[in-house]
């Protein structure tokens, strides 16, 4: 619109220096006359080529434009390419490229939600959208331009989240894959509208990828969790040493049973017995305790007396 307003105003100042170098010639011919002719033509020149300019836009590659003027809405979307239109027409462009929310170096947002039991849960989430060129001009009739597209994308993406997680309770936090699909599908079917002027609904964007990036519960359940961690560790521990002193104990009776007095003395003279071919003085002596005995010093005394 404003190369065509341009353009017209240069036409209208042509044609006006061009009938004053008439009028000029009518008077006084000279080469001053031939200068402002010269003038006016430019100024026209000029001016035609702005009209042209107006009719014809470029969409870059990556982008959709829709034709509006005058209240009216173009139902076909303009891609990418050489395009014409009509000069007072103004032209709004959308990007068709992957968008990603947060976008880089924008501040991860913080979703508050609440899970089966009501506990607040604080969830995290990034996702990648695209919308659809063919159904850029419903967008922009129904959403607005590319900054109201994404506002609606980011209350598409609250309201997903938030009814994900209230189907899913405490205990379930470790099935992330499952809570992050649930979650992905209610915010894509988030981001289908019906048209306030009736019809079937369209799709404002598509979910083209969902993260789930981080999933916490209150801090007092985390607290508790890791009460509840460290008590059944702690149990753990009490229940292995329980067994340890229970194996020890069995391992007493057994020794104290299989050291009887009548088995040591049958150990000891199994070993006596194996030391027969031995060369030193072997003597069987029964004593009272039932343990053979030798005095070797009472020997030495009897074998010295005659």
């Amino acid at each position: 619109m404003e190369k065509l307003v341009a353009g017209a105003v240069l036409l209208v100042v042509a044609f006006g220096v061009l009938i004053a170098a008439a009028a000029f010639k009518a008077q006084r011919p000279g080469p001053f006359v031939s200068l402002l002719r010269i003038g006016g033509y430019a100024v026209a020149l000029v001016g035609v080529f702005l009209l042209l300019g107006s009719a014809m836009v470029v969409i870059d590659p990556g982008e959709v434009g829709v034709r509006h003027a005058f209240g009216y809405v173009a139902p076909s979307p303009l891609l990418s390419g050489i395009r014409f239109v009509p000069p007072w027409s103004s032209i709004e462009r959308f990007s068709t490229r992957e968008e990603q929310w947060p976008t880089r170096g924008e501040q991860i947002e913080a979703i508050e939600a609440l899970s089966s039991e009501q506990m607040g849960m604080h969830v995290e989430v990034s996702i990648r959208w695209q919308i659809d060129p063919m159904q850029a001009p419903k967008i922009f009739t129904e959403i607005g331009n590319e900054d109201q597209i994404r506002g609606a994308v980011l209350n598409a993406i609250r309201k997903g989240v938030r009814d994900g997680m209230v189907e899913f309770s405490i205990n379930d936090i470790s099935k992330r894959t499952r809570i992050a699909n649930t979650m992905e599908g209610l915010v894509d079917s988030a981001l289908v509208t019906t048209p306030r002027a009736g019809g079937g609904n369209f799709r404002i964007a598509t979910v083209t990828a969902f993260f789930l990036r981080d999933l916490q519960p209150p801090a007092q359940v985390v607290q508790a969790i890791n009460n509840k961690i460290a008590q059944e560790q702690q149990i753990e521990t009490e229940r292995h040493r329980v067994e340890v002193a229970r194996l020890q104990t069995e391992q007493q009776r057994l020794l104290n049973q299989t050291l009887s007095p009548e088995a040591l003395t049958k150990q000891w003279i199994e070993v006596l017995h194996d030391m027969r071919n031995s060369s030193n003085l072997i003597i069987f002596v029964p004593t009272e305790g039932g343990l053979p005995l030798l005095n070797i010093g009472d020997l030495r005394k009897n074998l010295r007396q005659p």
